[in-house]
C-alpha cells in the first residue's frame, strides 16, 4: 500500500484503542503533562517518548522548544510509540499510527509528536500525526512520509524548526482558533529559515531534506490559509529539497517532495488563473509515475495518475477551448488507475476514484455533446452507489447520488426520457436531505433544490 493512499487505511479505527486508556491517561500526567499558558489553547499536542538512546531526554528539549507558544497546549505521553521491525516499512508506520491516534482518542489530543533516534542517535526523526483525518491534495498537508530529520546534538535554532513544522501540521485539524494558529505560523516562518540557514556545516543531507520538506510544507500551510506571501517560500524550500535528492537512489523520497511541490503548482495555478502552472504539476505527476513504476510501487503510481486526472479536469476550467482534450486526458489518467485499485480489496478507494472518474466521464459527455460518454458516466455512477450505501456512508452516497442525478438530467436534457428525469429526481431528493442534516452543506442542497425544480417541470410538461 502506497505511502500516501495508506493514510486512508490508517484512518480506521481500531478495536484495541480503549482497553489501556485509564493506563494512558495515569501516564501522561506521571510523566508531566504541562501547559505552557494559563489562557486556552488553541491545539493541544502530545509528545511521546522517542525510540532509542537519549530518546527521552529529546522529547523534553522539544517540550521545551514548544513552550514559548501559548497558543498550544502540550502534554508527555509519558511513553514510547515503538514500531514493529519484523514488518514492512508501510505497514510499520500504519500500526505505529493506529496505536498512536489511540493515544490522541484517550486524551483528547490533537497532534501527536513522536520518532526515533536514528544513525546511532546522532538523529533525531520526528512524525506528526493528527487525530483529525487530513485532506490529501492540500497544501503542506503532511503524511506519513513526512518527517522533521534534526540533527543531534540539537542546534541552538532548533526551536524554530519544531515550532514552524508543529504549527503546520496542527492548523489544517485543530479544533480551536484557526486564526490565531495561523498568525503565530506566519510569525515562525522567517526565523525557521534562518535556522536552517545556520545549521551546521557537518549537518547529514538526509536531514537537510527533511528539514527542507517540512519548511515547505509550512510555507504551503500559511499560504492555504489566507497569507498569500508564503507561496514563493513553499516553492523556494520545495525545490531546494528536490536539487538535493536522487529520485534513482531515494525515489519515494523524491516522490515525496515533488507531489507537495504539484499540489503547491495547482494551488497556484487556481489564485492566479495560470495555466502554466497546472501544465507543470501535471508533468510532475507523470514523471511521478514513472519513477514510480506500477511493479516496484503500485498503489503510488497508481495515485500519481489519479493526481494527474484530477490536474487535467482543473485544466479543462482554465482552458475552455481546449476542455475536451484535457477531460479526455483526465479520463484515461483515472483509467490507468483503476488499473491497480480493486473494488473487492480497497472498495472505498475504488469507489472515490470511480466518482470523481465519472465527473470527468460526464463533463467530457457535456462538452462533446455525446449521449454515448453521458450514458457511461451514469453507469459508473451506479457501480459507485453499490459500494457507497446510504445508511453506512450518508454523506458519500449524497455526493454520488448528486452527481448520478446531475448525469441523468444532463443526458435526458438532450433526449427528454422520462425514465432518467425519474432517476434524477430520486437521488436530487435523497441527497437534499442527507446535505441539509450536515453543518455546512446547507448551500449545496439548496443548489441541488434548483436542478430538482428544473427535473420536476420537465416531468410535469411531458405529464401535460
Amino acid at each position: 500500500m502506497g505511502l500516501f493512499s495508506s493514510i486512508l487505511k490508517s484512518l480506521l479505527p481500531s478495536k484495541r484503542r480503549r482497553k489501556s486508556k485509564k493506563r494512558r491517561r495515569s501516564t501522561s500526567v506521571a510523566g508531566g503533562g504541562f501547559r505552557p499558558s494559563e489562557g486556552g489553547s488553541d491545539g493541544k499536542v502530545m509528545i511521546a517518548n522517542l525510540f532509542g538512546s537519549g530518546g527521552k531526554e529529546l522529547s523534553e528539549q522539544l517540550a521545551g522548544m514548544l513552550s514559548p507558544e501559548s497558543t498550544v497546549q502540550a502534554v508527555f505521553a509519558g511513553q514510547t510509540l515503538k514500531q514493529n521491525l519484523r514488518v514492512g516499512f508501510v505497514e510499520r508506520l500504519m500500526l505505529a499510527n493506529e496505536e498512536g491516534r489511540g493515544w490522541l482518542e484517550d486524551e483528547d489530543a490533537d497532534l501527536l509528536i513522536w520518532g526515533a533516534m536514528e544513525d546511532m542517535g546522532t538523529v533525531a526523526r520526528l512524525h506528526f500525526l493528527s487525530l483529525a483525518a487530513t485532506q490529501d491534495g492540500q497544501p503542506g498537508t503532511f503524511g506519513m512520509a513526512d518527517t522533521l530529520d534534526l540533527p543531534v546534538p540539537t542546534p541552538a535554532d532548533a526551536g524554530a524548526l519544531v515550532r514552524a513544522a508543529t504549527l503546520a501540521a496542527l492548523l489544517p485539524i485543530s479544533r480551536g482558533s484557526r486564526r490565531a494558529l495561523a498568525d503565530r505560523l506566519t510569525e515562525n516562518l522567517e526565523p525557521a529559515k534562518a535556522a536552517y540557514a545556520a545549521l551546521p556545516a557537518d549537518t547529514p543531507e538526509e536531514c537537510k531534506i527533511a528539514i527542507l520538506n517540512c519548511l515547505g510544507n509550512a510555507y504551503a500551510t500559511a499560504f492555504r490559509f489566507g497569507n498569500k506571501k508564503a507561496g514563493p517560500g513553499a516553492f523556494e524550500h520545495y525545490r531546494a529539497a528536490d536539487k538535493l535528492v536522487d529520485m534513482k537512489q531515494n525515489p519515494m523520497i523524491w516522490s515525496v517532495i515533488n507531489t507537495h511541490l504539484g499540489v503547491m503548482l495547482e494551488a497556484d495555478a487556481k489564485t492566479r488563473k495560470d495555466p502554466a502552472a497546472m501544465l507543470e504539476a501535471i508533468k510532475l505527476y507523470g514523471t511521478i509515475s514513472k519513477t514510480l513504476t506500477r511493479d516496484s510501487y503500485p498503489q503510488d503510481w497508481a495515485l500519481a495518475h489519479v493526481r494527474r486526472a484530477m490536474a487535467y479536469y482543473k485544466l479543462a476550467t482554465l482552458q475552455a477551448a481546449q476542455a475536451q482534450a484535457h477531460l479526455t486526458e483526465a479520463t484515461r489518467a483515472f483509467e490507468e488507475a483503476l488499473m491497480v485499485y480493486d473494488r473487492n480489496q480497497m472498495p472505498n478507494r475504488w469507489a472515490e476514484v470511480m466518482n470523481h472518474y465519472g465527473v470527468a466521464q460526464m463533463a467530457l459527455g457535456g462538452y462533446g455533446k455525446s449521449d454515448a460518454m453521458l450514458q457511461q458516466s451514469i453507469s459508473t455512477f451506479r457501480k459507485v452507489l453499490e459500494v457507497r450505501k446510504r445508511d453506512a456512508a450518508p454523506l458519500l452516497w449524497a455526493q454520488t447520488a448528486n452527481n448520478l442525478g446531475a448525469a441523468c438530467f444532463a443526458l435526458a436534457k438532450q433526449g427528454k426520457e422520462e425514465h432518467l428525469l425519474e432517476e434524477a429526481s430520486y437521488y436530487f431528493q435523497g441527497a437534499i436531505k442527507i446535505f441539509r442534516k450536515i453543518k455546512g452543506q446547507r448551500k449545496k442542497a439548496e443548489v441541488i433544490s434548483k436542478n430538482l425544480m428544473r427535473v420536476q417541470h420537465m416531468l410535469s410538461e411531458d405529464a401535460a
